[in-house]
């Protein structure tokens, strides 16, 4: 079954990548590693401080768009997901309240759809789940890099 017949199948529709807003490309790729650059939320996400003006939850939904936006930039500079062999590495950085310790539980958001994706151990990346503190700005920014086949 196909990457995005498994999103199918979650009942996730991959979106078209957004567009860079600098100067930068959306993924890059050496020999068999391949980087999606930095990504937040859908735009309809609502912005804020997890843990202020969202919830948990919320800011979970936030990570695993995010996770959305990252497959889709990796997609469009690769052709196709199905070359991805396994997830190596998931970087956060949740915008958080004051006192909000919980950054991991909202990255679990990202990696919970990899995991549902590529399995376990296959979609279960090393991980850093950091906190930032920005009101107004997304919830989450977050990239991933992946093992390409042979």
């Amino acid at each position: 079954m196909s990457v995005e017949e498994k999103l199918e199948k979650l009942g996730v529709k991959l979106p078209e990548a957004p567009a860079p807003k600098g100067n930068y490309v959306g993924a890059k790729w050496a020999r068999n590693i391949a980087f999606s650059c930095g990504q937040g939320p859908f735009s309809t996400t609502k912005r804020g401080l997890v843990g202020k003006e969202l919830t948990l939850e919320e800011g979970y939904q936030a990570a695993r768009e995010t996770a959305l936006n990252c497959l889709a930039q990796l997609k469009k500079h690769l052709g196709s997901l199905d070359s991805i062999k396994q997830v190596l590495q998931v970087v956060g950085f949740i915008n958080s309240a004051e006192g909000f310790m919980d950054q991991p539980s909202v990255l679990n958001g990202f990696t919970d759809l990899l995991i549902e994706i590529w399995g376990d151990p296959g979609g279960k990346p090393a991980r850093a789940a950091l906190p930032v503190h920005h009101p107004g700005w997304i919830a989450i920014e977050a990239w991933m890099v992946v093992e390409l086949e042979e």
